[in-house]
């Protein structure tokens, strides 16, 4: 039985301005971690590109895999200090400033910057119109997903059927995924089924229009 998953709906038609592609984004939530060096091997061994939404004090942990991903091509952006929604939005300005923590790090880590961020739990419905703003004012680009596979309560069966059913007839996909035990030992599946269904998987970067839920 397939579990209840999160989507929006989005133009089947035009994708980034390009009529007729099927592109799919696979997103990585909430590290780096002790998976990243895995997940990222296996995108290389099959030639795509995935796009890692990161936690601050995960990064100071796991150098080495955010300056590899960076290298190599891998979307980079940030995902929060403090991933407790007390904390995110104690004050007015409390978001902004763990988001503006993560870009100092990254910056520290690698000499970059980016502007890719993900919300804990997404933008909705936590986040209010006003804070939503300062992100946009700040030319901080904000992703949600279209595709939620619920993979960190998921078996590796279910993710994958989640994936087969929700992404059928949508020529474009953002893919929620985590980076824990089950998403790594099912996402050469997953690339695989997104390949053999048409896709073209790419990272996120800062010339994309962002899918949100605002």
């Amino acid at each position: 039985m397939l579990i209840t998953v999160s989507i929006l709906g989005f133009n089947s038609k035009v994708v980034n301005g390009v009529e007729g592609k099927k592109i799919a984004y696979i997103t990585f939530d909430d590290g780096p971690s002790k998976y990243t060096s895995r997940i990222i091997d296996t995108l290389d061994d099959n030639n795509v590109k995935g796009t890692f939404f990161m936690i601050n004090d995960n990064m100071i942990v796991f150098k080495d895999d955010v300056r590899r991903m960076t290298a190599e091509g891998h979307g980079t952006g940030f995902h929060g200090v403090t991933h407790d929604i007390k904390e995110l939005y104690k004050t007015e300005d409390s978001a902004i400033e763990e988001f503006r923590t993560c870009n100092r790090t990254f910056y520290k880590i690698t000499g970059e910057t980016s502007r890719l961020v993900r919300i804990p739990f997404g933008s909705k419905p936590y986040m209010v119109e006003s804070i939503y703003k300062k992100f946009i004012d700040e030319g901080f680009l904000v992703w949600d997903w279209t595709l939620d596979t619920e993979d960190w309560k998921s078996s590796e069966d279910q993710i994958v059927s989640n994936i087969l059913y929700y992404a059928r007839e949508r020529n474009e996909v953002v893919i929620l995924l985590h980076e824990n035990q089950r998403t790594v030992d099912c996402l050469n599946n997953i690339i695989a089924i997104l390949k053999e269904r048409g896709y073209e998987i790419r990272p996120i970067t800062h010339d994309l229009k962002p899918k949100n839920f605002w």
